[in-house]
């Protein structure tokens, strides 16, 4: 759950499965999108957006396209 609450336990969704935990970054690898690259390039492209939010300062409202 780390990736929500910031407790850095990325296996503990603290029984709320709203929360994003490991296994929904493993799946989100293996998905056709992803092109099947696994959770590494899931995490990555998922940290550049985040990153690309960040920078335009739009992390709570963002656009709809950053490419």
């Amino acid at each position: 759950m780390c990736y929500t609450c910031g407790c850095k336990l990325p296996y503990e969704d603290h029984g709320d499965p709203a929360n994003l935990i490991e296994s929904d970054l493993e799946g989100a690898g293996e998905t056709e999108a992803a092109g099947k690259a696994g959770i590494r390039a899931a995490k990555l492209n998922m940290l550049d957006l985040i990153m690309l939010q960040q920078e335009s300062g739009e992390l709570e409202r963002p656009n709809e396209d950053y490419s």
